[in-house]
């Protein structure tokens, strides 16, 4: 874990955020992930799939009928590969765009530590002490207490 891998997720959650601040439906898996994310600063419309009372067809048809683009973030594991895949096949196939480039990105960053959404600012906060160990500040990194810091650098 480096420097470099920190600016590499605090760029793709800068373009979540960017997504979603543009009303983008943000597609995950329940509550926990949204809280997770809302910790991180990232608020927008989230559609919680586990747990609805809807079918992933049903999903699908709102989020097209709804949106012209939508954002997958389904955790990292086999079950949230396969609803990615399923939800990606049904929402495009009713003609709306889908960015599921974010979740891989993300997954490919953190794949060896961990495996959902919600532990993400859990895991952020391991690599920010592990780079600056001795200090509690650091402009640069994350302040969690106010949301992921997205200033320019």
């Amino acid at each position: 874990m480096t420097l470099g891998t920190l600016h590499c997720l605090k760029e793709e959650l800068k373009e979540l955020k960017f997504y979603a601040e543009k009303g983008v439906p943000i597609l995950i898996e329940g509550k926990k992930d949204e809280e997770a994310l809302q910790r991180l600063g990232i608020n927008g419309n989230f559609i919680k799939i586990s747990g609805s009372p809807l079918k992933l067809i049903e999903i699908a048809y709102l989020v097209a009928e709804t949106a012209s683009e939508a954002i997958i973030l389904t955790d990292f594991d086999e079950k949230g590969e396969e609803l990615a895949n399923k939800l990606r096949k049904n929402i495009e196939s009713l003609g709306c765009r889908v960015n599921t480039k974010i979740r891989y990105k993300l997954k490919a960053m953190t794949k060896r530590y961990i495996k959902d959404i919600e532990n993400l600012p859990k895991y952020l906060d391991r690599l920010k002490f592990e780079i600056c160990p001795y200090t509690s500040h650091n402009d640069y990194l994350l302040d969690f207490e106010n949301g992921y810091n997205f200033q320019e650098d």
